[in-house]
């Protein structure tokens, strides 16, 4: 988990219950107890435990909010506060022997956010198959989508950008390898976006992100604009006119610009999730290994397109040059010195 504060309902080895509270205060690091001596912003108090029909019931409140003289200690973890909205974010796991938490098996985060003056019910499911069965959606989404939008399209508009010239005369069945490999990953990029789709839609049961999550709700539109710029690309290259065609240009303009403006709009979604409340707790700022790729990507990019600009301005004119005046030697000696053809047929 990231630096929050964590309220355990926990059900013993003995079969009772107990509430307690506790706070991250370095990411993977044990979680360390509070007690009535901490001050991590209001008193913690237990008002009910109870347990009916495999249902558990942890009831407590939050009071006293006084904190006036402890805000000046320097702290790794914010206090809480009944004046601020908080996300709340559920993970389900086992106790150990001793009745100590350990690894969880499952997060959440609840679509509605709460404040502490007031009363809230959370509501969670400890089945640990159905969990996982949910969170396999997700995962599968997001992993689907990052190799998708930070590999595969991106080599498919390499191969089309740079490949077209130099594998021009590469043809399998009279028509260019370049065109075959980018029709291939372009194809599988979109049939996998909308099985990606799909998951989570499954995942979210239908339901649309409510927009006091402001990220998430943000998130899900850029995806849906991706889904439909994808949809639009696709129907665009089914109807496409031939190569020849006078009014090809207004496709090929038309296919390159939905094209890179889907490929960003998309990196800008992949970014926005990797700041969502749900992925704190799994990694601290992911956001990194993204920008890092993507950096990669942008000197790759800059180094072919370098490497084009030197070939058609300085090896491509060199070679053309040997072409029109060959550097031939005939080796028909004129004395002690070889002459070369021209010389020796103006003699």
């Amino acid at each position: 988990m990231g630096d929050d504060h964590v309220f355990a309902c926990e059900h013993l080895s003995d079969d009772t219950i107990q509430v307690q509270r506790f706070v991250n205060l370095d990411g993977y690091s044990p979680s360390v107890l509070v007690t009535t001596a901490s001050n991590y912003g209001g008193i913690f108090q237990v008002s009910r435990v109870a347990q009916n029909n495999g249902v558990i019931y942890c009831e407590f409140t939050l009071s006293n909010f006084t904190n006036t003289l402890d805000r000046r200690k320097k702290r790794s973890i914010s206090l809480l506060s009944q004046n601020t909205q908080y996300h709340i974010l559920t993970a389900i796991g086992n106790l150990d022997s001793s009745n100590s938490l350990i690894q969880h098996f499952a997060t959440g985060v609840l679509t509605q956010m709460i404040q502490l003056n007031q009363p809230e019910t959370i509501t969670t499911n400890n089945t640990q198959e159905s969990t996982n069965n949910k969170t396999i959606l997700l995962r599968a989404h997001g992993i689907i989508m990052l190799l998708l939008w930070m590999l595969f399209v991106p080599t498919g508009i390499l191969l089309a950008r740079y490949f077209r010239q130099s594998w021009s005369k590469l043809k399998l069945c009279a028509t260019p390898v370049w065109y075959i490999m980018h029709q291939i990953v372009m194809n599988f990029a979109v049939v996998m976006t909308l099985i990606s789709f799909v998951l989570i839609l499954i995942y979210k049961r239908g339901a649309w992100t409510s927009q006091s999550l402001s990220r998430e709700f943000a998130h899900s539109i850029m995806g849906l604009v991706v889904v439909s710029t994808v949809t639009l690309e696709s129907i665009m290259t089914i109807f496409r006119c031939r190569p020849d065609h006078p009014r090809r240009f207004i496709f090929n303009y038309m296919h390159r610009i939905v094209g890179i403006s889907t490929l960003i709009l998309s990196s800008a979604t992949i970014l926005l999730a990797t700041l969502l409340s749900r992925y704190d707790s799994v990694m601290v700022k992911p956001w990194r290994i993204l920008v890092a790729w993507w950096s990669m990507e942008f000197v790759i990019w800059i180094g072919i397109e370098c490497l084009e600009i030197f070939y058609h301005k300085y090896w491509l004119r060199f070679n053309t040059i040997n072409l029109v005046h060959p550097m031939q030697t005939n080796f028909l000696h004129d004395g002690d010195q070889p002459m070369s053809i021209n010389a020796r047929s103006s003699s």
